[in-house]
């Protein structure tokens, strides 16, 4: 990926660990899609998390003991059905590219995990980069204030029309669906209609 992580590390124990847990997560997109799944629906047993994204339990099991060693993840002493319960906390720091620092938080991991999934973002983070997705997503959240509109959001990415529309209202679906979980960005459960949302490729369990 295009930059390199900059976290507030100053010394602090907690700063280092959210250096490398930004690092991580925004360099394997199937483990932010794991970590994403558990952030959203904890707290969630492993078994669970891997019917929702049908993945294997040794892929399951490998992923929630990685994000407990990067200490954004933990396994509870609360049990369901027997598993035990897993909880994941919100990852918040800052990452630098190209075009400047770009704060990275529980959506922004989002949508580079949804890379994995979904076709949109798949196509646009393969034609335009790292940078330039995750760029979108703060082009997306102007574009939800009504600061910016749909072609804007091109322009200001430098990519064609269609493409921008696209990764946007893409990008649209994952906010509404993760911002109320993530604290360092506005929450637009309430601005995303519930059928954009329902599209989202992140899923709460029932």
């Amino acid at each position: 990926m295009a930059g390199a992580p900059i976290g507030d590390v100053g010394g602090d124990e907690s700063g280092v660990s959210m250096f490398f847990a930004v690092q991580r997560l925004l360099t394997d997109a199937d483990l932010a899609y794991f970590y994403t799944d558990l952030l959203l629906n904890s707290p969630t047993t492993v078994k669970r998390a891997m019917d929702r994204q049908g993945i294997v339990k040794s892929t399951a099991y490998k992923y929630a003991n990685e994000l407990a060693e990067l200490g954004v993840a933990e396994e509870c002493d609360e049990y369901e059905d027997g598993a035990a319960l897993w909880t994941a906390k919100p990852v918040v720091g800052t990452w630098e590219t190209e075009t400047g620092e770009l704060v990275v938080s529980p959506v922004v991991i989002a949508v580079y995990g949804a890379s994995t999934t979904d076709d949109d973002i798949a196509y646009f983070r393969d034609r335009y980069g790292d940078a330039a997705l995750l760029n979108a997503v703060g082009e997306t959240d102007a574009y939800l204030r009504g600061e910016q509109t749909r072609r804007g959001i091109a322009a200001a990415l430098d990519v064609p029309a269609a493409a921008g529309i696209a990764v946007s209202q893409a990008i649209e679906a994952i906010i509404g669906r993760i911002s109320p979980v993530d604290p360092a960005f506005p929450n637009h459960g309430e601005d995303v209609h519930e059928r954009t949302i329902a599209d989202a490729p992140y899923v709460v369990d029932a």
